[in-house]
């Protein structure tokens, strides 16, 4: 194992933070987001199959996004059964629009497995974060490499000015005078730095930038002539990089804010449609070829289901070890092969092994549609050496890959769908969770393979 000198550890704190990598602690102080001194290899063969997934996998989520009868069919019993579900279904049913402008940011995240290439772990539909850092790691590597001697060709990634052109064509779109981009956030945002990369980018290109929690859009936020104005500014495009928690609902005007928004004209990223199109169940969904066809042709469809992993509702009959029982019974019976994933974002939320198994077994019948039951992937190991709250750490690690995308639709008809960069998250090869907020994993790039 490769070992770094106290001094290059204290150098790579610096440039760290030199190159914008921060974030704020739970106590409010300034530190270095965790991160990686040694980037994700990735091979030629996996970086064409994450270049082909882009466009088929933006184009089936806005076009389920398009069928809302669709949404509500697939959505009832966990509906039913989540009361967040619940509401955003409620919600958007009331709002039925056509030919809408729609403006998608959007992550599909990956691991990579030991034979069968990239295989899905979720697609991110709401507050697909870490646009801004994700640009600054990389940066990171480029000049870390160049300290260290080494050779790296590290795969180009600058979402950021793809992210903010895109800002600027839906603004256009919108035309109107004076018009301003509001960001949804949380009150004590750790990871405000990646928002204000990307706000800074708007601000650059004449854009200006609301920020503001769902309570405060609520409280000062109005319609006028159909327009969300709030403080007295229209806001042409409404960015989440909140509301996709329940707990965020949980306040009488936390729940006026989101419907305000919905019952007006600005462009939601994402509107309600497309952020139920990203849950969980129409994952699960979605894993069936026969459905595919209402939305894809067949060369798309073989293209996404190449990167598809076996996901199930928990009543479904499954073959397991030679024997057809339910999926929750083959999970109780082998819950390292599974994961137990709740109608939930943010990370944190998955259960595993004996966790899985304890709920499932005390999970009643009803509750269990707000869960499905995907395989386990276990993706490769390999030595890494990370940098969390300037200490170094070495071990065996996995990379998850997420790629962004935009996309630009006025109803069927799409105006932009291109794949905007890409995170890497890496975390220790027993770990559980990956996310980065959320306390698991450690900002990462990709550089290409040499073999």
């Amino acid at each position: 194992m490769k070992q770094y000198p106290e001094a290059d550890i204290s150098s790579a704190v610096d440039l760290a933070l030199a190159c914008a990598l921060l974030q704020r602690t739970q106590t409010g102080d300034l530190t270095h987001c965790p991160l990686m001194l040694s980037p994700a290899i990735i091979t030629n063969l996996l970086i064409t199959q994450l270049e082909s997934l882009a466009q088929p996998l933006a184009l089936l989520i806005h076009r389920v996004a398009n069928n809302l009868d669709f949404l509500g069919e697939q959505l009832q019993f966990t509906a039913a059964s989540d009361e967040y579900t619940g509401f955003l279904l409620s919600l958007a049913q009331e709002q039925r629009r056509q030919d809408s402008l729609r403006f998608s940011l959007t992550r599909s995240d990956y691991f990579m497995t030991q034979t069968e290439g990239l295989r899905q772990v979720e697609f991110n539909t709401i507050a697909a974060s870490y646009i801004g850092l994700s640009e600054k790691i990389t940066e990171f590597h480029k000049i870390w490499g160049n300290l260290q001697n080494e050779t790296w060709d590290l795969l180009p990634n600058q979402p950021i000015a793809a992210v903010a052109d895109a800002f600027v064509d839906v603004m256009k779109e919108y035309n109107v005078l004076n018009a301003c981009v509001l960001f949804v956030v949380q009150a004590n945002e750790r990871n405000v730095f990646d928002q204000r990369l990307l706000e800074i980018a708007l601000i650059e290109r004449g854009i200006k930038v609301v920020r503001a929690s769902l309570e405060a859009i609520g409280e000062q936020g109005e319609l006028r002539q159909g327009h969300l104005s709030i403080n007295g500014k229209i806001a042409a495009i409404t960015y989440f990089r909140a509301g996709y928690r329940p707990d965020e609902l949980e306040s009488k005007i936390a729940r006026q804010g989101r419907q305000l928004i919905a019952r007006s004209t600005t462009v939601s990223v994402p509107d309600l449609p497309t952020h139920l199109a990203g849950t969980k169940k129409i994952q699960q969904v979605l894993t069936n070829p026969q459905l595919l066809k209402f939305f894809l042709n067949e060369e798309d469809i073989a293209i996404v289901r190449t990167a598809f992993a076996q996901i199930y509702t928990l009543d479904v009959q499954i073959e397991f070890e030679g024997k057809m029982m339910l999926a929750r019974e083959a999970a109780i019976l082998q819950p390292e092969q599974f994961v137990l994933k709740p109608q939930r974002e943010g990370g944190g939320f998955n259960l595993y092994g004996e966790d899985l198994r304890q709920c499932l077994k005390n999970l009643q019948a009803e509750a269990g549609n707000a869960y499905i039951l995907m395989e386990r992937l276990y993706p490769p190991m390999s030595p890494g050496w990370g940098l969390r709250d300037g200490k170094l750490w070495e071990g065996q690690v996995v990379h998850e890959i997420g790629q962004y995308g935009i996309l630009i639709a006025h109803g069927d008809r799409i105006l932009t769908n291109q794949a905007a960069g890409y995170l890497v998250r890496t975390k220790l090869g027993e770990m559980n969770e990956g996310g980065i907020s959320a306390g698991y994993g450690h900002l990462n790039s990709l550089v290409k393979s040499n073999t």
